[in-house]
């Protein structure tokens, strides 16, 4: 792949860590050339827009009770690079650092990315190409840019619904929009200012997407990308009509799902499959979980999947065969191993497991999302008007998933009031663990009290408490870059 020169493909970083960026045109190789063709960019954005097997946020589901941990003599080294986002350290990123942590560098890893997808949009005008393929490759651009910039604010700033956040004032990041090399200390951007570009770009996108995209396939951005994206943000913002909008768009397109009781005799099919009819993009592998969940053949791994998440699915156990049946998520989306008090939140049969090293993704984007959004949408209009029509459309939505996911379908389920957004926000979590949805999840719920228990040598566990509302929902600024850029404003 033709390289891009260094100084402006690492603007973006430097913008947001540096003391400035007039040094890095001294630093970069001669070696390198400038695009000049729309498949240079193409390339470019595979290479440096696409997050692909990149480790951005391992350690987000640590934070969350779908995890729990426990000692074993041979974990210490895993124990350690997990403690900190378990027990909800203050200092997170910098204690992770000293354990030897992979795939921590979240504020500096997303801004590179973005920093790509800038470089393809400024060079559009200068290469040679027809303007169908420009516009494709503009289309993706702005989609991911939207992408990581809403997983920058999700992971560093409030959420946009919290109770007594004013998003208007409230710090969210620096906004960075293009590759030009300046030297300036970028600043945080409000809450409210960074959903508006992520709005802006999405919708820029769309139509983009619709016209030249629809063949990109499942491992690039697509309209479907653009529209369930929207449809999350939306779902964040608490603009139910725009959820409900997206979602149908993404639906009626692709209602597709996985009946996990034909596949489930099968490694070589799962939820994220290039052949899966529900994918609609992947990105990470297993190894982002490798510091966490792997180490030892034992039996026993350092953190493992919780029973409170496990005791939410409907499975009854044979014990005479030693099976479980019900619903199959519960043996499809975690690798039990003959171990099932300690399974693992990877399996061949929704991803990949460090036995199965398939091109296949460990998570992503589904159709199932986009039931599930929908579906809540209608639940909170619902408990606004009353209306019946919005209750059953819910309902719909929720038993058409449930569907797919039971080897014997135990019939449509009925809820009305708050049970019914209970039902659904279970369902959710069931459905959509470890795919990056359950700590914004619980940010976005109002931040309730978590509890772990942690110990780092044999004996009784310490207990952790999360407090309901804390300011450990709201990740630090890593250190690093607050001493790189004096016009950040760090977290509490």
């Amino acid at each position: 792949m033709k390289k891009i020169l260094s100084y402006i493909l690492g603007w973006a970083v430097a913008a947001s860590m540096l003391p400035g960026c007039s040094s890095f045109l001294e630093e970069s190789s001669q070696d390198e050339i400038r695009p000049s063709t729309t498949n240079d960019l193409a390339q470019l954005l595979l290479g440096e827009g696409y997050p692909r097997n990149s480790f951005f946020i391992g350690y987000l589901d640590l934070m969350t009770d779908d995890v729990e941990s426990a000692y074993n003599t041979r974990q210490g080294e895993y124990l350690r690079r997990g403690r900190a986002p378990f027990i909800w350290s203050t200092d997170v990123f910098e204690e992770m650092s000293a354990a030897s942590t992979e795939g921590i560098t979240t504020w500096q890893d997303y801004y590179n990315q973005i920093s790509g997808c800038n470089v393809v949009m400024d060079n559009l005008d200068k290469v040679t190409g027809s303007e169908e393929d420009k516009a494709n490759l503009r289309g993706q651009a702005l989609a991911l840019r939207a992408y990581y910039y809403f997983m920058l604010v999700n992971v560093f700033a409030e959420p946009y619904n919290a109770a007594g956040v004013d998003v208007t004032t409230s710090p969210g990041v620096p906004i960075i929009l293009e590759s030009a090399v300046t030297d300036y200390f970028p600043e945080r951007k409000s809450i409210a200012e960074v959903y508006a570009q992520i709005e802006a770009d999405l919708l820029e996108a769309a139509p983009l997407m619709e016209q030249y995209g629809t063949n990109n396939g499942n491992s690039k951005v697509t309209d479907l990308f653009v529209h369930l994206l929207l449809s999350r943000v939306y779902l964040y913002m608490e603009r139910w009509d725009e959820v409900i909008e997206e979602a149908d768009y993404v639906i009626k397109k692709r209602p597709n799902l996985i009946n996990l009781s034909t596949y489930w005799s099968s490694a070589s099919m799962n939820v994220y499959a290039t052949g899966s009819p529900e994918r609609i993009w992947g990105y990470s592998s297993f190894m982002e979980y490798e510091d966490f969940f792997y180490g030892s053949n034992n039996g026993q791994d350092a953190f493992f999947v919780s029973k409170d998440l496990l005791g939410i699915y409907e499975v009854e156990y044979d014990e005479w065969n030693e099976e479980y049946s019900g619903d199959l998520r519960y043996t499809y989306y975690y690798e039990l191993d003959n171990n099932y008090d300690q399974p693992t939140p990877v399996s061949p049969f929704k991803n990949q497991t460090q036995a199965v090293r398939t091109t296949d993704y460990q998570k992503g984007f589904r159709v199932a999302e986009a039931y599930l959004n929908r579906a809540e949408a209608n639940i909170r209009l619902y408990l606004e008007d009353g209306s019946e029509e919005r209750r059953q459309s819910a309902l719909a939505d929720l038993n058409h998933l449930r569907e797919y996911r039971f080897d014997s379908y135990p019939g449509d389920s009925d809820y009305s009031g708050e049970a019914l957004l209970d039902f659904c926000k279970t369902e959710r979590r069931r459905e959509l663990s470890f795919d990056d949805h359950r700590w914004f999840d619980l940010r976005r719920y109002g931040k309730p009290a978590l509890t772990h228990s942690f110990s780092m040598e044999s004996g009784p566990q310490q207990t952790y408490t999360l407090e309901e509302g804390s300011s450990r929902y709201v990740l630090r600024i890593p250190q690093v870059v607050m001493l790189r850029n004096p016009a950040l404003v760090q977290n509490p």
